[in-house]
């Protein structure tokens, strides 16, 4: 074998290498990004459910229902004078604010989160939906743009899967309780 073979040969081999090197590189950067994804969807699915987000939900409910309708308290959220210690729907709007913004820079898998937590991203926003004009008056409309976002999108999925998710071709349990205040 001449020298110019054995020296192609040797350069095929490298590319070969290489090649196969960056192949895996890529498969194990879609491994790892799909690792991060799942516990970055994790966290906040525990996080969902945490006492202190159902405590905030439930606060921000009453308090925008007992106060917002109050005119100083409208004042007090325009002039930025409102109490933000301890305040359930700010710490309500912020977190979804945050998970929006994880979903739409792909950081979470929309899909997966949409699956399981559309209805309560629209509640959360529905409670909040009176305050965001006020806050937005004072801060401009990229206040909680993020959690806009994330409404958005859940409000679609809800839309194409009205009637749920659950697989075609997948026989559906046949539930038979009866309650007698349903009959």
């Amino acid at each position: 074998m001449s020298l110019e073979a054995l020296g192609t040969a040797a350069a095929v081999g490298t590319f070969i290498v290489i090649a196969a090197t960056a192949i895996a590189a890529i498969v194990q950067l879609r491994h790892l990004r799909a690792q991060n994804q799942l516990t970055g969807l994790l966290t906040v699915l525990a996080q969902v459910e945490a006492p202190e987000v159902n405590d905030w939900v439930d606060g921000a409910r009453e308090l925008l229902q007992s106060r917002l309708p109050d005119p100083a308290y409208r004042r007090a959220i325009l002039d930025g004078t409102y109490e933000r210690k301890n305040n359930p729907w700010l710490y309500l709007a912020n977190y979804y604010e945050w998970v929006g913004s994880l979903v739409k820079h792909k950081l979470l898998p929309e899909e997966s989160l949409l699956d399981v937590y559309s209805g309560r991203i629209i509640g959360a926003w529905n409670i909040l939906e009176g305050i965001v004009p006020l806050i937005r008056r004072r801060g401009g409309l990229s206040v909680w743009e993020n959690f806009e976002y994330l409404v958005v999108k859940a409000r679609n999925w809800s839309a194409r899967y009205a009637q749920g998710t659950f697989p075609k071709g997948v026989p559906r349990l046949q539930i038979n309780v009866t309650w007698p205040e349903l009959a």
